[in-house]
């Protein structure tokens, strides 16, 4: 029994993917693939100046892994040619590096006089190498004393949307997709990213803070870990009354595969290396629209 499966290609640079390019690309391809696996390469659809659909069947399933090594320029995204591929209904995100371009929680601690500790701390919890939990403790007991709400409004002035996000989430909307944010940063930023993008949810941390407005080292309630972030989506499939194939999960940290792994199809966004390697595709472009090529959709469409 054959399957059928579409590759796209799109350029991580600003520059056209020539024809010869893609052709080179695709013999790649074929070399990666076992040879006791018969491949047909059945068409071939240019999406834009940079991507390109290839339409292939093969006699037995391939994975994502066959491609590694491939291209250090260009982006090969394995999918199953099915119905669900454009068929969504939901997209979640993450927010720290992935809808921003900022980790908030550094933003802050920038405050407090202790950015380099929170740093370190951020990039090994995002890489997988420590408990996503135990480091947000760990960086939130460092902001103890912290007067917290006297800057919340300057620390808002300061996120910055990733490129193509608005377009993207404008996009989603039109086709009717329901759109979410769950963070392992904190509810006030999370909120306001939701009401500038016209998000349908948002779940995010809440930090303690004391009758003075000081932060104390704590946080309120439950950790939005990668866990609660996959139990969340679950939560959501079940509210919406979704087909998993329809949800889509995109975020860049090792706390993001828990729900990559639970959703229909998981995007790793210019991600952590592991993450890179674990997540069902990456995508390391300079503008989040790209995503719109992983779904099938040409340029002239995305004007529409």
């Amino acid at each position: 029994m054959s399957t059928k499966y579409v590759i796209t290609l799109i350029n991580r640079s600003e520059d056209p993917l020539t024809d010869s390019e893609v052709q080179r690309l695709l013999l790649k391809v074929v070399a990666h693939i076992p040879s006791d696996i018969e491949t047909e390469f059945t068409s071939l659809k240019r999406l834009g100046d940079r991507a390109v659909d290839q339409y292939l069947t093969t006699s037995a399933s391939i994975d994502k892994t066959m491609l590694q090594d491939v291209s250090q320029d260009v982006d090969l995204i394995l999918q199953i040619d099915d119905q669900y591929r454009q068929d969504k209904k939901l997209f979640v995100f993450d927010m720290d590096s992935t809808l921003i371009y900022q980790e908030v929680i550094e933003l802050i601690a920038s405050y407090a006089q202790v950015e380099p500790q929170v740093k370190l701390i951020t990039d090994r919890a995002m890489n997988n190498e420590i408990d996503f939990k135990e480091s947000l403790r760990e960086r939130v007991a460092l902001l103890k004393g912290l007067p917290i709400e006297t800057i919340y409004d300057e620390v808002k002035g300061k996120l910055k949307v990733t490129r193509g996000v608005p377009e993207l989430c404008q996009f989603l909307h039109k086709k009717g997709i329901k759109l979410a944010v769950l963070s392992g940063g904190f509810v006030p930023f999370a909120q306001y990213i939701q009401e500038t993008l016209g998000l349908d949810y948002m779940r995010a941390n809440e930090l303690e803070i004391d009758n003075d407005g000081k932060l104390t080292g704590k946080v309120n309630g439950e950790i939005v870990d990668g866990e609660v972030k996959a139990e969340s989506i679950l939560t959501l499939i079940d509210k919406w009354s979704l087909a998993i194939e329809e949800t889509v999960m995109v975020g860049d940290g090792g706390n993001d595969l828990p729900a990559m792994s639970v959703a229909g199809f998981g995007i790793a966004w210019n991600a952590k290396p592991r993450v890179q390697a674990e997540a069902p595709c990456q995508l390391n472009t300079k503008s989040m629209l790209d995503i719109l090529y992983i779904l099938g959709y040409t340029d002239e469409e995305m004007k529409h």
